[in-house]
């Protein structure tokens, strides 16, 4: 048997604060997207900070909260001690953290899906205006450092394979 080696995760770059470094850009083509898309390329994700308003995320945010009590039937965002595993169960797909069956089709989600923004971040990222976009719905993790039965697979989920739809394509 050869040796192992550990793994040594890569330093990712960070703000001031500590935070993950974010990009700001509200055109597309902009020097600050090219600079968004060569931290994709190194490190496989980026933040953008100004896709969504603060108002949209509180919109959004309570959105999340009200399918979330829909399926549960009865109110549970202001009380942790509700959030356990039987209770959120009927949430969705409790290991993966995904809210709901089946793709969901509230007001707030056709908002975000439409909002330009949303089409100027992707599309600087990906450096194409042409985007192959998916309806989806909601993840949510709860809390898991003091509730480690709570902790989500560490998979990553994809409900459409772009790559199967291409290929249909071509």
């Amino acid at each position: 048997m050869g040796a192992t080696s550990q793994f040594t995760p890569i330093l990712i770059p960070r703000d001031a604060d500590g935070f993950v470094k974010s990009f700001t850009f509200s055109i597309y083509n902009s020097p600050e997207g090219s600079e968004a898309c060569a931290f994709f390329q190194e490190y496989g994700f980026v933040v953008i900070s100004n896709v969504f308003t603060p108002e949209q995320c509180t919109d959004t945010i309570s959105d999340i909260w009200n399918v979330i009590e829909s399926l549960v039937t009865q109110s549970v965002r202001n009380d942790e001690q509700l959030w356990t595993q039987k209770l959120w169960s009927k949430t969705g797909i409790l290991d993966e953290g995904i809210v709901g069956w089946e793709s969901l089709w509230t007001r707030q989600i056709l908002f975000n899906r439409q909002n330009p923004a949303l089409h100027t971040a992707f599309a600087s990222v990906l450096r194409t205006e042409n985007l192959l976009v998916s309806h989806d719905r909601y993840g949510m993790f709860r809390p898991t450092k003091e509730h480690p039965e709570r902790s989500t697979m560490t998979n990553l989920h994809l409900d459409m394979n772009p790559w199967l739809y291409i290929d249909r394509l071509f």
